[in-house]
């Protein structure tokens, strides 16, 4: 740095961010979601059980909750409440498994959405994917 010249330090780049719209779906998302599959499964579980399906019969009816809990007085009228509940154990396990069907789903839609839309896969400073080459397998 010479005698006349003045240092100018330079700003860091700010990390690359997601955009606002996509924090703000994805919250509503993860809410909407379980509430979504929730619904899913209750009709589902109504109709598997009237069609025969092969549901395991302990998951019909009231759930039981382990005579500990009994003892706490805080959770007593959430226990009574979860007990009005019909099916609520395969209401639950169906949850958990729509949950997972539906967010594996969005997660295909949204990756063809972000291949179609997103940055190019190469960029200009790249050098071009080579092609025709063919490599033979290194043998000791």
């Amino acid at each position: 740095m010479g005698k006349y010249t003045t240092f100018k330090r330079e700003q860091p780049k700010p990390p690359p961010t997601v955009h606002p719209i996509m924090r703000g779906i994805g919250c509503i998302m993860i809410i909407v979601v379980p509430i979504l599959a929730y619904g899913i499964s209750a009709l589902l579980v109504d109709y598997g059980f009237r069609q025969g399906w092969p549901i395991p019969p302990n998951w019909a009816g009231a759930m039981d909750f382990h005579p500990l809990l009994w003892r706490l007085q805080g959770l007593r009228p959430i226990i009574v409440f979860l007990q009005g509940v019909n099916n609520l154990e395969a209401n639950l396990i169906f949850t958990v498994a729509i949950t997972v069907v539906i967010g594996g789903i969005m997660s295909v839609i949204f990756g063809y959405i972000s291949s179609i839309f997103g940055p190019p896969r190469y960029g200009p400073h790249d050098a071009p994917p080579i092609r025709g080459v063919k490599v033979k397998r290194y043998k000791r």
